[in-house]
């Protein structure tokens, strides 16, 4: 758009320069109109087309033109009524057709901010002031508050940044795209985050209450169970998928560890796909949950390292923090969500108070998974064992030897997975744990820990109720209303 002065409207005699005073690039030293010898002038170098200087004058002598050099009149610029093609049909959005354009993302505001010299708010970060603000004492400004914030944008940036990168390529020009090309040739180009928080230490003065922020903060980001325990080397693997060593800094204490609930409708299906989805979205949560978790400890000055089913081997770690016990089918079973759940850690050294294992849990899964042959009667794959009580005796080269459990014959369990054309659930769906954290599945719990000796009924309660898996596939699509 570009700004036209009709000569025979405009009398800077008679005005008080209204469009020269109201024009933000001349507040700026960046002269964009100015009165001349018989009219007022535009410098279109310098005009940024805010329409301001046609609002203000009195005898309407500032007009536009539009992309397609179609004047505009004035009258229509200034009007606050449709124009007439958009009263012809019925849209969600009342627009002067005849004024509005395409709009240039360059002078949103979060642009400008980045390329802007003029601007007041150019390169400044959103956060520049929080730790002013939390040497105030107001509520809602501490810094393990300002720390958090920052984390909650971790995979919004992440996202954004592959977009702008990768994505954008999809939408440019061919000329735009080689000068792309060339410019990455040159210099390695990368999109800007100038809200990137200063290096800053919080001073950790109390554990236990920095370990409920970190707990509280951590259920705002979506973690459903979260515990902290002594970070313990034996848990880690020695090496990686790719067979590089794992070298854990000395200064690492704690392990944080997470989970996150699947949906239970969704696993109910298995092995069908929807139980796939299931597990996906699982792990996508988690992967969402422990990146901004781990963010949130980096901002206050402390090391993160996070990793799902990487680094170590989950289940034992998250029974030291009090999440659960540890199953028949070999994994974590949880008091409010059963087997259900996904699970990720996160290697800290910030102080924090530990939580102890559920002991009495932990071992009445233990009573229970000996009575209860459900997850192995309902394997496909024939993979977990019907043994009465976990021993030492392992299937292949995939189990680590040494600790006392039931151990899983993880190769024919993924080779059903080949044939199954998605992964299976299986042992999760028709875990008699798997249910939704109501009352009665609480009681339920009560009586398995102080009452076992009825555990030997539970899985005849749960087929005469109609738990378990491989539920219709249409029948759960149905439920989702649209």
């Amino acid at each position: 758009m570009s700004i036209k002065i009709q000569k025979k409207l405009c009398v800077p005699s008679k005005c008080q320069h209204e469009c020269v005073e109201v024009c933000p690039q001349n507040k700026k030293g960046k002269e964009a109109i100015k009165i001349g010898k018989t009219i007022a002038e535009v410098n279109h170098t310098n005009c940024i087309s805010c329409l301001q200087c046609v609002y203000v004058c009195p005898f309407e002598a500032i007009t536009a033109t539009s992309k397609k050099n179609k004047v505009i009149p004035t009258e229509v610029l200034k009007s606050k009524k449709p124009s007439k093609a958009s009263k012809q049909e019925k849209k969600p959005f009342e627009l002067n057709e005849e004024v509005y354009e395409q709009f240039n993302e360059k002078y949103t505001i979060f642009s400008r901010r980045m390329w802007d010299e003029e601007y007041e708010g150019y390169k400044k970060p959103i956060y520049a002031k929080a730790h002013e603000r939390a040497a105030m004492g107001l509520d809602g400004y501490s810094e393990i508050e300002r720390a958090a914030v920052d984390a909650s944008w971790s995979i919004e940036n992440m996202v954004s940044m592959r977009e702008f990168q990768m994505e954008r390529r999809k939408t440019l020009s061919e000329e735009e795209l080689k000068k792309m090309e060339a410019e990455k040739a040159k210099r390695n180009v990368k999109q800007v985050n100038y809200d990137v928080q200063e290096p800053y230490v919080y001073d950790v003065k109390d554990p236990k209450e920095m370990t409920i922020w970190l707990k509280k903060v951590a259920k705002l980001y979506g973690a459903n169970l979260i515990g902290v325990t002594k970070f313990d080397p034996k848990w880690i693997y020695s090496h990686d998928r790719m067979d590089r060593e794992y070298i854990i800094p000395d200064s690492i204490q704690y392990a944080i560890v997470i989970a996150v609930e699947m949906d239970l409708d969704a696993i109910n299906t298995t092995p069908k796909m929807p139980g796939g989805i299931a597990t996906g979205l699982g792990y996508s949560k988690i992967a969402f949950v422990r990146t901004l978790v781990s963010s949130f400890i980096k901002n206050l000055g402390y090391e993160a390292i996070p990793a799902g089913n990487s680094l170590g081997i989950s289940v034992p770690l998250a029974v030291e923090a009090g999440l659960g016990g540890w199953g028949r089918h070999g994994l974590l079973i949880t008091r409010d969500y059963g087997p259900r759940v996904r699970v990720a850690k996160i290697l800290t050294d910030i102080p924090l108070a530990l939580d102890k294992p559920d002991y009495k849990f932990a071992k009445s899964v233990e009573k229970f998974c000996r009575t209860c042959m459900t997850c192995a009667e309902k394997c496909p794959s024939a993979s977990i064992p019907f043994d009465k009580y976990p021993s030492y005796k392992t299937t292949g080269i995939s189990n680590n030897p040494g600790a006392k459990k039931w151990y899983v014959n993880v190769e024919t369990c993924y080779l059903f997975w080949l044939e199954n054309a998605g992964d299976c659930s299986v042992c999760i769906s028709d875990c008699e744990y798997n249910h939704k954290p109501s009352w009665w599945h609480k009681m339920a719990n009560w009586i398995v820990m102080y009452l076992p000796i009825f555990n030997p009924l539970w899985p005849y309660v749960g087929r005469m109720l109609g738990f378990g898996g491989n539920k219709s596939a249409k029948k759960f699509w149905k439920k989702i209303k649209v």
